[in-house]
This record gives structure tokens, sequence and C-alpha cells, in this order.
């Protein structure tokens, strides 16, 4: 009898930007060590959450189905199929994994609930025409978010910069609230105080360390530096920051306020009130 999940948890499966690292054609000095298997090795972006269910069992949410999502389930014990996934935005980097997931919906005859903002499934259904020839197997995010155990799921809306806008994710559960968006920048007022407020966890997306040169109307995602600068990633318990290029050297790079940490694939954090790496 598998023994019962002590408390929910949010798993890493990656932690790179959309190119990953190393990048295959780069020589610099954060490739360079990724390369051998070092701390700066790290897949595109997705996360598994878990959470204990009441027969003692385990519930699995997948937020976003990177390239290599293949790779990131076939490694963890298993097997295992996510009960829920939910795809934030149709970049390449956050969706192309569903085809090994809606593979098996069709062909396995799984049952798997896939979720998106309804804006993004025709994009999906374009994508992917094959696996949205009869019964649609990617269905709009209620506002109200979908329920897996004692913890609700909802999408909201983030500028994502130069590429148009994204959405992150909420957790909320009785006794703690989390909030995981990896491609965001310029988040406005409103919508930090609606949702990102009096968090126990944020995850947070910082592609580069320092992106100051660069001009602000050409980027996507929040720097380290800005990060730091934001009142509401301060007024979290815990802060992991994730979606790491090869600009971000973990070895020796900015040095973070108690309660901060880079992200590291499979790297498993606990969600409870004020709970730390």
């Amino acid at each position: 009898m598998t023994p019962p999940v002590p408390h929910a948890s949010i798993t890493f499966l990656g932690t790179g930007d959309s190119k990953g690292v190393p990048r295959f054609w780069c020589a610099c000095p954060v490739c360079q060590e990724a390369r051998t298997g070092g701390q700066n090795r790290r897949g595109r972006t997705a996360t598994l959450l878990r959470v204990p269910l009441k027969d003692g069992a385990e519930g699995t949410a997948l937020l976003d189905a990177r390239p290599d999502t293949h790779a990131a389930l076939a490694r963890l014990p298993g097997p295992l199929v996510p009960d829920v996934v939910l795809i934030t935005h149709a970049h390449n980097d956050h969706i192309l994994g569903l085809g090994d997931l809606l593979d098996y919906v069709r062909y396995a005859r799984g049952k798997l609930q896939v979720y998106a903002p309804a804006e993004v499934i025709p994009a999906l259904a374009q994508r992917f025409p094959y696996a949205f020839s009869g019964e649609g197997p990617v269905q709009p995010l209620p506002e109200a978010g979908v329920t897996l155990g004692d913890v609700t799921l909802r999408l909201f809306r983030v500028p994502h910069g130069a590429n148009g806008h994204s959405h992150a994710v909420r957790l909320d559960a009785p006794h703690w609230r989390a909030a995981v968006f990896t491609d965001a920048i310029d988040v406005p007022p409103d919508v930090a105080q609606a949702w990102l407020s009096g968090l126990d966890l944020l995850a947070l997306g910082t592609s580069f360390e320092d992106e100051s040169g660069v001009p602000h109307r050409s980027r996507s995602v929040y720097d380290v530096r800005e990060a730091l600068d934001l009142p509401w990633a301060r007024g979290a318990r815990q802060v992991v920051l994730t979606h790491l290029s090869h600009g971000v050297d973990v070895r020796r790079g900015a040095v973070l306020p108690p309660g901060w940490s880079f992200a590291h694939d499979q790297l498993s954090v606990a969600l409870t009130p004020g709970t730390r790496v």
C-alpha cells in the first residue's frame, strides 16, 4: 500500500528558459559547466503539483507541458499520469510536450483533464489537429478554477512584454497560498494586489540576472534585479526563482535575501505556511 502523502508540494521538473541550459550552440561558461552535468544544467520549465487526497492517495497537476515532458515524467517513480494539466500560453516551450499527453488520451484511451484559457485553445488545436478531430481534449478553465484535493487552481492573465501576454497559476488551500508564473513582466498593481498578496510561496520567472542594458520594449520576463525590488515578491514568505537562462550562474550569482533561492531541476518544495526549501 502506498503511504499517505503528508502534505502538498511542488516539484520543479524543469527550471530553464525557452532554450534550456546549455544552449546547444553556446560556449559561454554557464553552458560549458552545464554540459558537465553541473549546477546550471536546466531543462525547459514545468512544475508538478502533488496533493494528498482523503483516501491517502496522491493527486497531481502538471503546470505547462515543456518539450521534454516525456523525459521529465518518465524519470519519476511511476507510472505517473497527471490528474490535471494546466496550459498557461501557447509558446513552444510550454506546449510541445502536450503531444505526448494527447497521445495518451487518444491511443491509450487514458483519462486526463487538460485545461487552458479559452483564448489559447485555438492555437493548441492548430498545433495538434489530429488530437482535436473529435471531441476537444482541452477544455477552457472555469473562472472558479478546478479543485484537486483541497487545492483550488486558477489562472490569471499577466503581461508577457514583447511576447504579448501569458497566464499565471494561483494555488489556494485552507492553510497556504501560492502562485507559479514564469513568463511575465510589468505586472500591474491591481493584478498584483488581487493575485499576489500574502503568498506563502511565489515561484517567479527571472531569465537573466540583470537586463538593465536591454530596451524594455524588447523584453518579456523579469530579471533577478527587478524581482528583488517587487513589493509583492518581497511580501511572500518564500520565493523560488525559476525560468533561468544561461544569463544566471547559480554557482556565483546574485546574493538573495533570506527566504529566496534559485530553483534547480527536480527541486521539491513543501506547500505549508512559512515552509522553507
